[in-house]
């Protein structure tokens, strides 16, 4: 990605953590944080592009990968009886 220049600069917002660590992967911008949404700068003429790679993360091995770390989050205590 170049360089954008300010004024064909919009802002996207994205508030999955797994879907924003994919966009930086593949050199989108993080230029700030509004609550728990991940502001990203994209160039105007590049957002389609942004919301493709958004609904390409869902299909990916990596939110595959962040579906399963979430559900080992919230396994409660248990160790199973082995004799």
């Amino acid at each position: 990605m170049t360089k954008p220049d300010n004024e064909n600069v919009v802002e996207r917002e994205i508030s999955d953590l797994g879907a924003g660590a994919y966009l930086m992967m593949h050199g989108y911008k993080v230029i700030g944080r509004k609550g728990k949404a991940i502001i990203f700068e994209v160039e105007e003429d590049g957002t389609r592009l942004f919301e493709q790679r958004t609904m390409e993360y869902l299909s990916s091995d990596f939110h595959r990968f962040d579906s399963c770390l979430m559900s080992l989050k919230k396994i409660g205590e248990y160790m199973p009886d082995r004799k």
